[in-house]
C-alpha cells in the first residue's frame, strides 16, 4: 500500500514538472491587432506652402488663417523663435510673432488671443492679434506643449516633462488637472464640444480621453509609437501619427480610420493612399472641416526637423 502511495505521488509529480515545462515554452500572449479602416483612396494630398521652419503646432484664427510655431532645429535642441502666419489660400507666409523660446502647440481664445507654449522656456506666452508678445504663465509647467481652449477661456496643458495636463485660469492661474504614469510625454491635446479632452502621447500611440470631472481613460491607441498633435471637428478626431508617417481620423468610440499616408517615408503629394509624409507633426483643420492642413517636415535638406510645408488632406 505504502509503495502505491510512494509511485502515486511520484508520478504526480512528474505530471506536474511536465506542465510547467510545457507552460514555459508557451510563447506570451500577443496584443491584438489595432484595427485600422483604410479610407485613404477617398482623399487627396497637396502641398500649399513653399518651405519654411515650423517644426512645432499648428492653429486656425477665426477668418481661417493657419498659423504655425517653429519648435526649433531638433529635438534636443528647441532653438525656434516665432510663428509663421499662412495664407489658406495662396500659401503665402509672413512672420507673425517672434521672440519666443522653443515654440509648440498654441490655441487662441475667444478674444482672439494665441497662446503659444515655449516647451524650452517652461512658460506660455500671450500674443496680441497684431502679433505682440507677453509672458502669460512663467512658473508650474514642465516642458509645455499642446494647448487646449474650453468656452470659458481656461488654458489646459500638456506637460511633457511631467506626465501631466495643468490648467490655466484666464487670469494666469496654474494648477494640476491630470497627472498620470499613463501620460508618456503628453503632446498634442484638443476639446469637444462637451468638455472633453483629448491628450495624445508622443512616446506611444494612445489616445487618451478626459471628462470635465479630470477622469483618464485610454480612447484608442494609434499604429506606430508616437503621436503628434491632435484637432476636433463635428465629434471626429484628427491625429497626425508621427512615426507611422499618416494621418487618422477617430471617432468617440475610439474606431480608426486612415486618411492618408502609404506608410512609406517621403514627402509625395497625390491621392491619399499613395501620398507619403516624412515627419508630420502640426495638424490644424479648416473652419468647415473641408479641409485638414499639416505640417510635415521636407525631405533631403536641412536639420533633423526642418524646414517644414504645409500640406493639404481633402476629400476628393
Amino acid at each position: 500500500m505504502k509503495k502505491l502511495i510512494l509511485n502515486s505521488l511520484i508520478l504526480l509529480f512528474l505530471i506536474s514538472a511536465c506542465s510547467k515545462k510545457e507552460d514555459s515554452t508557451t510563447p506570451p500572449p500577443q496584443p491584438d491587432p489595432i484595427e485600422v479602416t483604410d479610407i485613404s483612396n477617398q482623399y487627396s494630398v497637396r502641398t500649399l506652402t513653399p518651405s519654411f521652419n515650423g517644426s512645432g503646432g499648428a492653429t486656425i484664427d477665426s477668418a481661417g488663417w493657419i498659423y504655425v510655431a517653429d519648435f526649433g532645429d531638433r529635438l534636443d535642441n528647441a532653438n525656434g523663435i516665432q510663428v509663421t502666419k499662412v495664407d489658406p489660400s495662396s500659401g503665402e507666409l509672413t512672420v507673425f510673432a517672434t521672440g519666443l523660446v522653443g515654440p509648440s502647440g498654441n490655441k487662441f481664445d475667444s478674444k482672439g488671443n494665441l497662446f503659444q507654449a515655449n516647451i524650452k522656456g517652461n512658460t506660455i506666452s500671450k500674443i496680441s492679434p497684431d502679433g505682440q508678445v507677453s509672458d502669460f504663465v512663467s512658473s508650474g509647467l514642465a516642458s509645455p506643449v499642446g494647448i487646449a481652449i474650453d468656452k470659458e477661456d481656461n488654458l489646459y496643458v500638456c506637460n511633457c516633462g511631467g506626465s501631466s495636463i495643468s490648467k490655466v485660469t484666464p487670469d494666469g492661474t496654474v494648477s494640476s488637472f491630470v497627472q498620470s504614469s499613463e501620460l508618456k510625454c503628453p503632446n498634442g491635446i484638443t476639446i469637444d464640444d462637451e468638455g472633453n479632452l483629448y491628450p495624445v502621447n508622443f512616446s506611444n500611440g494612445k489616445v487618451f480621453k478626459v471628462s470635465p470631472d479630470g477622469s483618464l481613460s485610454v480612447l484608442t491607441t494609434l499604429p506606430g509609437n508616437s503621436n503628434a498633435h491632435i484637432d476636433y471637428w463635428n465629434k471626429k478626431l484628427y491625429v497626425v501619427g508621427r512615426s507611422a508617417g499618416q494621418v487618422f481620423e477617430v471617432d468617440m468610440q475610439g474606431k480608426i480610420n486612415l486618411l492618408a499616408g502609404s506608410g512609406t517615408i517621403g514627402d509625395t503629394d497625390g491621392d491619399g493612399n499613395e501620398a507619403q509624409f516624412y515627419i508630420p507633426n502640426g495638424i490644424a483643420l479648416s473652419k468647415d472641416g473641408q479641409k485638414i492642413y499639416v505640417v510635415d517636415r521636407l525631405l533631403g535638406v536641412g536639420t533633423q526637423l526642418n524646414p517644414v510645408v504645409v500640406r493639404v488632406i481633402e476629400k476628393k
